[in-house]
């Protein structure tokens, strides 16, 4: 984590360094990302940076926790469905908001997803625990969904959880794509259309894709 030297400095030299991390981290695995280049787009010495991090991974492991810390906050902060919602509306209510992070906070989005699945200088055991973490939520959902009868019973709770994370990995982007909307802009503007007719018509077509294989 960084050092009180790095949050002593004013605020705006403070988000210039972190953009330009969080553009080289998204824009690279960890391995061919490079320091040179945010230094040089911050517009800061390299021993400069190494006076706020005390390395390249303490940076990048700084950037993962800041977004764990954004969508922890966002996930928070949503009104999640009625106790009593089935397991596709509730799917549905994660989607949409995993989608809002994704588009959001693209950045921050791209760079954990490359400390998830490319080359990254985690321990594999970080890796598989937040992998884990993410399985057991929807393997659970799926559970209770078996138990209210809404599932076939035929359907292996961890292959349905499997295909879940690896939908809502990509769901912001797709969706905006889908929809032909600018996902820079929208992510300058702070306000994903979550609502907006082809954005709910594609949702609604990917939880019917899930729902038609899975529901009793």
């Amino acid at each position: 984590m960084p050092n009180p030297t790095f949050f002593n400095l004013p605020e705006e030299k403070r988000q210039k360094i972190l953009e330009c991390a969080l553009d080289e981290f998204a824009a690279h695995d960890y391995d061919s990302a490079s320091v040179s280049k945010i230094v040089a787009k911050a517009g800061i010495a390299k021993g400069s940076l190494y006076q706020y991090f005390a390395d390249k991974s303490d940076l990048h492991a700084y950037l993962l926790d800041l977004a764990s810390q954004k969508k922890n906050e966002m996930m928070a902060a949503a009104r999640p469905p009625n106790p009593e919602a089935t397991l596709f509306d509730t799917l549905r209510w994660l989607f949409e908001e995993m989608g809002k992070f994704e588009l959001l906070h693209p950045q921050l989005a791209k760079v954990g997803y490359r400390a998830a699945y490319g080359k990254s200088p985690l321990p594999e055991a970080i890796i598989a625990k937040g992998r884990q973490a993410t399985l057991q939520y929807f393997t659970q959902l799926i559970e209770q969904g078996k138990q209210r009868g809404e599932i076939r019973p035929d359907i292996d709770p961890s292959a349905a959880a499997f295909i879940f994370t690896a939908a809502l990995t990509q769901l912001g982007d797709f969706l905006a794509k889908s929809a032909g909307m600018d996902v820079q802009e929208i992510a300058e503007q702070g306000s994903y259309p979550v609502h907006a007719p082809a954005v709910r018509q594609m949702l609604d077509q990917i939880i019917t894709i899930l729902q038609s294989g899975m529901a009793k």
